[in-house]
Parts: structure tokens; C-alpha cells; sequence
């Protein structure tokens, strides 16, 4: 029988290893079949990889034992019956069971490269070798018998180490407090077929490395992203018989640049990856709630990460387990935790593998460069793999076009597009997805030919700086308009000025842009100008707004000497102008619509609600000849309850008008905030707005009225209450020395059963916390009877800032809070209610309505006077 790829002739049966001369001749049949197959299975070229590192430990090995020999005996006759004609031509049939022999090469080549590790350093092998080895060898075997039976189909693959299989839901609850304020999946991924060498090198990496980090570097515009977008989806689906992919985490300047919890976000995602890893690093915080609050990094990490993986010993025989982290150039990452993540998982998780990728900036390279525990990996744009990748790809995505255009085939064909478009890439995948797009557009072949028309760049910026200029410059000449050019260029630059400046709140739509940045001034539709500018905007979708296509398109936008003025963005201008659209914008909605309490608030429109009355917020950015609109704004159509001043420093300072606050001596929240720090302000915003439309929500009417009753007490050393009511006409007076305890006792009066939930609300910085919430299955307060918080039979919730006993900060002559109760006849869930103070650098998010549920309520509110 013939075939494609030529036979080798079988190991000899003796345990003497392949001579040198019969091993190359395995590669070459090998890597032949491999490279007939790789266009259809991504891990091929993978498997080749790994297949090559055990091939090269068993060579090595003079000490190799029988049952590895064997293993690697039956492993060539298994690929020498996959690489006959007959069944390379049925591959595209035979896919299923291709891809389980890669994933079943994998995972042996890692079992052979653990075995070379361990006996090699004279190490005490912790698995039975021969015994995992003979079920490697039945599995491959199995193969060749589904093979011969004609079998396409998937089969079971044999793995290092199984995952514990364990409630997801459960270990989540334990986990909760770890759980990342918002988790990114992968931006992109590589065009199959590109980056081929680069990905060889970091899966040899991962299979070969010892604990070490990999730092993936590369200008803008190079593709790190799309590197990791395809490990993350090599290392969840094709690497081996299951994910090898434990946590992975993106930052987007945009979208989550905040990097305060990337520890516990790793832990989070170990936990929820393993259950015997959860189980450990639950029981760490149960230990001590503290560790996930802790400032000593250093600490954190050993307690939360490296403690855990030690103490789950079977983790060390099971194959490598990797943690990703993308764009760290493009988070707020401190000095001490990039010097953590220098260090890696260290020489005691010989099976952890950390991969960062970032830009080279100054203040990751200065900690990244010359360590001993990074391994860097450059992606280079000079290379002839690169831009032959780049070829390859402008080729793919222009063949979609000529399919569709048989002029602008010609045309590519007639001008050597695709060679003329590489040289001016500069090694830049950024440029070559911008070039792609921009030429996608009407009219495609004048688009090609004023890009082929530049001059060729002599490095990447210049690259795309003349790119951006050609693109930017085409554009305004092919949109139809009765303005002039200069008309059009201020108008596309205000859409593209108020994309990128508007990152929070809460990003730019199209209806946004229609009804306040471009308002009045007679342009085209945002529509129009979006579509046109599509090969550097990414269009708005269900849960994203309009993006700027990268963040070299932003750098390109903001620097004078790249851009020049008639397309520079002068973010602090542009923020001023748009608070000013907003403002006006807002005014004339609030001057033609008064609340009524029984108006639907839904019927507001959106670009008013959730756009232009928090984009009033950003005069704060600027200086006080601006903060006089912006506090008369306020004064005049939001909270009555609150007041605004702005101190002599640029601090912005709440003053409180609550009458029984200011005749206890509380005047002002304690705390102030920048003016120029616009996000706190809006979230001040939306949380006082959440926090007074709860305290001040009036309740069902009904005969319930004042048949609740409230008392406190003190509380001695017994946890026994002592001395009177001290809730004296509706108000309850504490000493607030930190040590005075108190309880509550709620009595029911009435003649039916009531579920009572009591909450705090903490006038001194906005929080809401929950003194008694029950649960759906809690009996309800029977009439007649009492429950008491704080003693007895009920707890008040751990962590809460009254917990019994009070205090009033630095600089204050008393405290003021309020106990709100809602009690109803039957059980509601209003922990939606419970809110974390804005000023304590909490990610807030958009609290679930619960207005209908509180008008199903009865209320009672007490304040609490704390001195």
C-alpha cells in the first residue's frame, strides 16, 4: 500500500532506545502527516510540538523504563496507521477521531516530559509510572482499533489528573467575596494559519517551563491580544483531554482597568477551575476574612495562591495548569504587584504557568527586563515569519472582497496589492485589520489606491500615522454633505472626540451622539458618519458602546505632532464640551417635564437618562470658573436633600439639609472629592439618588401603621438587655464610644404575621446595610410576639458598620443614621436595598429595581443619634 506521508520501520523490540538515524526518519513522517492536516486541526502543530519534546526525553533517558518504551512504541504505530493514504483522505470524514489522537499525543507527551523531570533531578515520583503509562498505552491502542473499524467520532482521552467534579454554583457561593468586580473574555484571536511559529513556541513553553513567567511584549499593534485570545482557546479545548486554562483575565482601558483586585480575581478563578484548589482557598478565608483586603501583595498572593496550589499534592502529576493576563499595560498595576508577578508561582508549582502580555512600557519593563524568572517573549516586526503572516492575511480577508467585486480582483492583481500592502504594514496586524476594513468600504479600489500611494514607512508608528492620515483624510472627501470639507472633518472629529473622551459614564451610542453631541448643529446623522468611519470605530452593540478600533488609533488622536490640529483631540476641551451639551440638553428636558408620582419614569428618554444628566458630572473635571454652572445645575434640579460647595483646595464637599442631622451638629458627608475626579462623582450620584429614594420611600397605607414597635437596648456582658427604651418619640439617642453594645427587639402588634427586614442607612457615607433580612424560608414575626437583632435568637449580619456598636469619625461632633423597617404580610426579597459607600473606592453597579416590591411595604423609619 502506498502512502502520503513514508512508512518507518517499527522500534525494535529490545528496551534499547531508537538510534538517531530511525528517530529523524520518525520526525519526518510525523511532521508530514502533520503538516497535511494542520489547516483542519489547529492542534497538529501542537501536538508535533509535544510530540517532539517526549520523543527528545526518551531519547535522552538511558534509564527509561519498559513501560514508557513500550508506550512510545505503540504511539509510532498508532501515527504510521493514521498516516496511510487511505485515511488521510478520508480526513475530513475521520475529523473527531483526529482530534482525539492530537489531544491524546499531548497529554502523553506531558506524562513523558513529568517522568524525565522527576527521575532526572532524583526526585520521589509521586504516581505509578508503569501504571499510568500501561493506560496510556491501551488508550492509544483503543485508537487504532476505532481507526480500523472506521470510527469518526471522539473518543474519551486519557489525562494526567481528572478536575474534582464539584457544584459550580456552590463553590461560587463560597467564593463570592473573591469574585472580580467584572471578568473579560478574549478580545480576539489570530487568523488560523498565522502566528504558527510564535504559538509553537509558547505551547513548548507551557509544556517544558518550571514555574517561570512568560512575558509576551510587542509594540501596539503587534497581535498580543489575539495570541492569547488563541491560547485561551488551544489551552480550554484542544490542548489535551481537558482545559488546562485555570484563570484567565483581560484589562481594556476602557472597559475594566481597575487592577485592585487581580489576586483574588486569579483565586476566584482557581477555585471555581478545581474544586480541591476552592476547597483549600475557602478555607483560607474563612480563616481570615482579612487576606482579601490585605496591602501587603506579597503576603496576599502566597496565603491565597501559591499556599493553596502546595497544599493539593496530586496538582504536581497532573500536567501544567496556566493563568493568563492580558493587556497588564492597560491597567492601574502597582510597582509591588508587578514585582509580584515577576516572581511567578516559583520553583515549588513546577506545573503553574503564568503568561502576561503587554506593551513594553517603562514601568512594567524596568521590573519585567533581566529577571530571572521571566522568560520574554518579543514579538518581533521585522521578521520574515511576520510578514509572511501579514500576506497571508491581507490575502484571506481580500479574497472575501473579490468574490464579491471581479473589478477590484483586477485591480489588486494589476497594482501587486497584497505584497505593496505588507511592505507598509511594518509588521503591524493593527494595520493590516485597519486596511482590510477601510477598503471593505464603497468605493474600495480608490480606497486601495490612495493607501498604496504613501510613501513606504520607516518604522510602525510612522506606519500608522500615515495610515490613520490617509484613511481619515479619504473619508471626508466620499461623505456626502452640502458643508464644506473643514465642516466635516469638526463634525467626525466631535464623534470621534466624544468616543474617546466618554469612557465613563457610560460610553457613546448613536443616540447619544444624535440627540447631545451633534445637537443643533446640522450635520449628518451619526449613522452616516459611524459607517463611514467603521474601519476605525468598532460599532456599537447590545452590551458595548462605540470603541475607537485601538489604542494606537487613541495615542494617533491625541498627539499635536502625529495628527496634527485638524484631527487632534484635546481630551479636557472636548470633555467641556460635551458637559455642556449635556447640561443644555438636560435643561431643556427638565423645563418641560415634572415628576408625578404616578408617571411612568420609563418613558424618559435614554439619552437623558442615562447619559446627559450624569454627563453634567464632568464639569467637575475642570477649574472653578466652571463649577458655578455645574453647582447652580445641581442646586437647582436634583437633590433637595443634599447641597454642594466647592472648597478652597478643588475639593467638592455634600453638604447634609436633613433637619434633625444639622440640630445634632451633622452638617456635611466627611468626605470630599477631586473635582477633577469625575467617575466617584457620578457614582456619589447614582448612589445618593439610590440611597434617599429608599429612605424617603413613603410605604403601603394601611391600617399596619404604627402597630410595629422598635426598641433598643443596651446590652450587658451576658448579651442581656439592660436599662430603657432608649427609641424615646421616635428617637434613639447612643453613646458612641466603641465599646456601649446594643440590641434591637421588634414586637408585632398587629393581629396577622409580618416578615420584618430592618436596614441602616449611614448618612456619613451612603452605605445601606442590612440589620434583619430573612429568607424565604424564615417563618414570618407571629402577632403578638417580638424577634430581637443583636442578642438572643438574631444576629446582625457580620461586617456591617453598626454592628451594636457605634462610633463617630475623626472631626465629627456626632453621627446620624436612620433604621428603616419594611415589614409586609408576605415574604419579599429586598437585599437589592443594601448598597457599599462610594467613597470607600467600591465598583459600584446598577442596583435590580425594587420599587414595585417596596410599594408592597409597610415602613417605619427611626433615626439614630450617635455622639
Amino acid at each position: 500500500m502506498t502512502h502520503l506521508v513514508p512508512s518507518v520501520k517499527k522500534p525494535s523490540e529490545s528496551s534499547e532506545l531508537l538510534d538517531s538515524e530511525t528517530l529523524q526518519k520518525v520526525f519526518e513522517v510525523v511532521k508530514q502527516m502533520v503538516d497535511t492536516l494542520a489547516e483542519v486541526h489547529p492542534a497538529a502543530t501542537i501536538a508535533w510540538g509535544f510530540l517532539s519534546i517526549g520523543f527528545e526525553v526518551v531519547k535522552k533517558q538511558r534509564d527509561t523504563k519498559d513501560a514508557i518504551c513500550e508506550l512510545y512504541k505503540v504511539m509510532i504505530s498508532v501515527y504510521q496507521e493514521f498516516s496511510k493514504d487511505d485515511i488521510l483522505q478520508q480526513r475530513d470524514r475521520l475529523q473527531g477521531i483526529y482530534n482525539s489522537l492530537f489531544k491524546q499525543t499531548i497529554e502523553c507527551a506531558m506524562f513523558i516530559e513529568g517522568y524525565a523531570k522527576k527521575s532526572g533531578i532524583g526526585r520521589l515520583v509521586t504516581m505509578d509510572i508503569s501504571e499510568k503509562a500501561k493506560d496510556f498505552h491501551q488508550a492509544f491502542t483503543d485508537l487504532k482499533g476505532q481507526l480500523s473499524m472506521g470510527l469518526a467520532k471522539e473518543v474519551v482521552i486519557v489525562t494526567l489528573g481528572v478536575q474534582e467534579s464539584m457544584n459550580v454554583m456552590l463553590m461560587r457561593d463560597r467564593l463570592r467575596d473573591l469574585q472580580p468586580p467584572q471578568e473579560l473574555g478574549p478580545k480576539s484571536k489570530c487568523m488560523q494559519g498565522t502566528r504558527v511559529a510564535t504559538i509553537n513556541t509558547m505551547v513548548s513553553w507551557i509544556a517544558q517551563c518550571d514555574g517561570k513567567t512568560m512575558w509576551c511584549k510587542g509594540l501596539a499593534g503587534t497581535g498580543k491580544s489575539s495570541l492569547m485570545g488563541t491560547l485561551h482557546d488551544l489551552l480550554t479545548t484542544d490542548i489535551g483531554g481537558r482545559s488546562r486554562l485555570a484563570a484567565f483575565v483581560r484589562y481594556d482601558r476602557i472597559e475594566y482597568s481597575n487592577a485592585n483586585k487581580l489576586i483574588t480575581s486569579i483565586a476566584y478563578a482557581l477555585g471555581t477551575f478545581d474544586m480541591r484548589i476552592g476547597m483549600t482557598i475557602s478555607k483560607v478565608i474563612e480563616t481570615s476574612r482579612t487576606v482579601m483586603t490585605m496591602l501587603d501583595l506579597k503576603a496576599q498572593f502566597r496565603l491565597l495562591l501559591r499556599g493553596p496550589l502546595e497544599r493539593v499534592p496530586d496538582l504536581v502529576d497532573e500536567g501544567p495548569l496556566v493563568v493568563i493576563i492580558d493587556g497588564l499595560d492597560e491597567c492601574d498595576v502597582s510597582d509591588d504587584m508587578l514585582a509580584v508577578l515577576a516572581e511567578g508561582f516559583g520553583p515549588n508549582l513546577p506545573f503553574m504557568r503564568l503568561i502576561l502580555s503587554s506593551r513594553p512600557v517603562h514601568r512594567i519593563a524596568t521590573r519585567f527586563e533581566g529577571r530571572d524568572r521571566i522568560y520574554p517573549l518579543h514579538l518581533d516586526t521585522s521578521s520574515e515569519s511576520v510578514d509572511y503572516d501579514i500576506r497571508f492575511y491581507l490575502e484571506q480577508k481580500f479574497a472575501t472582497i473579490c468574490n464579491d467585486d471581479h473589478a477590484f480582483k483586477e485591480k489588486c492583481k494589476e497594482l501587486d496589492a497584497v505584497n505593496k500592502l505588507a511592505a507598509r504594514a511594518s509588521g503591524l496586524f493593527i494595520w493590516a485589520a485597519t486596511v482590510a476594513e477601510f477598503v471593505r468600504g464603497w468605493p474600495g479600489t480608490s480606497r486601495l489606491e490612495a493607501v498604496l500611494a504613501t510613501d513606504i514607512p520607516h518604522n510602525a508608528t510612522a506606519a500608522l500615522t500615515t495610515l490613520y492620515h490617509t484613511a481619515l483624510d479619504t473619508l471626508v472627501s466620499q461623505i456626502d454633505s452640502q458643508g464644506t470639507d473643514a465642516d466635516i472633518k469638526k463634525c467626525m472629529r466631535d464623534v470621534l472626540g466624544a468616543v474617546l473622551v466618554t469612557h465613563m459614564p457610560p460610553g457613546m451610542i448613536e443616540d447619544v451622539l444624535d440627540n447631545v453631541v451633534l445637537r443643533g448643529k446640522g450635520s449628518p446623522s451619526s449613522h452616516r458618519i459611524i459607517s463611514m468611519l467603521g474601519s476605525v470605530l468598532s460599532p456599537e452593540t447590545e452590551d458595548l458602546p462605540l470603541r475607537l478600533i485601538h489604542k494606537s488609533f487613541d495615542d494617533f488622536l491625541q498627539d499635536r505632532s502625529r495628527c496634527r490640529d485638524e484631527w487632534l483631540v484635546d481630551v479636557t476641551l472636548h470633555r467641556k464640551a460635551i458637559a455642556e451639551q449635556c447640561r443644555l440638553a438636560s435643561k431643556s428636558f427638565m423645563e418641560t417635564w415634572s415628576l408625578k408620582s404616578d408617571m411612568d419614569i420609563g418613558a424618559v428618554p435614554a439619552y437623558i437618562s442615562k447619559y446627559a444628566l450624569f454627563g453634567v458630572f464632568w464639569y467637575s473635571a475642570f477649574d472653578k470658573s466652571d463649577i458655578e454652572l455645574f453647582t447652580s445645575f445641581f442646586h437647582h434640579y436634583f437633590h433637595p436633600w443634599l447641597d454642594i460647595v466647592v472648597t478652597d483646595d478643588n475639593f467638592l464637599q455634600f453638604e447634609i439639609t436633613n433637619t434633625i442631622c444639622r440640630q445634632h451638629g451633622m452638617t456635611c458627608i466627611p468626605y470630599g472629592i477631586n473635582i477633577r475626579d469625575s467617575v466617584t462623582i457620578h457614582q456619589v450620584h447614582q448612589c445618593s439618588a439610590t440611597f434617599y429614594s429608599h429612605l424617603h420611600h413613603p410605604g403601603k397605607e394601611s391600617s399596619l401603621a404604627g402597630k410595629v414597635i422598635l426598641e433598643c437596648m443596651e446590652i450587658d456582658f451576658d448579651e442581656k438587655p439592660t436599662g430603657d427604651n432608649l427609641n424615646i418619640n421616635g428617637v434613639i439617642f447612643v453613646d458612641a464610644d466603641r465599646v456601649t453594645r446594643y440590641g434591637y427587639k421588634i414586637t408585632n402588634t398587629t393581629l396577622v404575621p409580618l416578615y420584618v427586614s430592618m436596614f441602616y442607612f449611614n448618612l456619613s457615607d451612603l452605605s445601606i446595610d442590612a440589620y434583619q433580612l430573612g429568607s424565604e424560608d424564615d417563618a414570618p414575626l407571629p402577632p403578638g410576639e417580638s424577634q430581637t437583632i443583636g442578642y438572643g435568637t438574631r444576629e446582625v449580619r457580620a461586617g456591617s458598620l453598626g454592628t451594636l456598636g457605634y462610633s463617630v469619625r475623626i472631626g465629627q461632633v456626632a453621627d446620624v443614621g436612620f433604621l428603616k423597617l419594611f415589614f409586609s404580610t408576605e415574604y419579599l426579597n429586598l437585599s437589592a436595598i443594601i448598597q457599599e459607600s462610594p467613597f470607600q473606592g467600591h465598583d459600584q453597579s446598577v442596583p435590580p429595581p425594587v420599587e414595585n416590591i417596596l410599594s408592597a411595604c409597610h415602613t417605619m423609619c427611626v433615626p439614630i443619634v450617635q455622639k
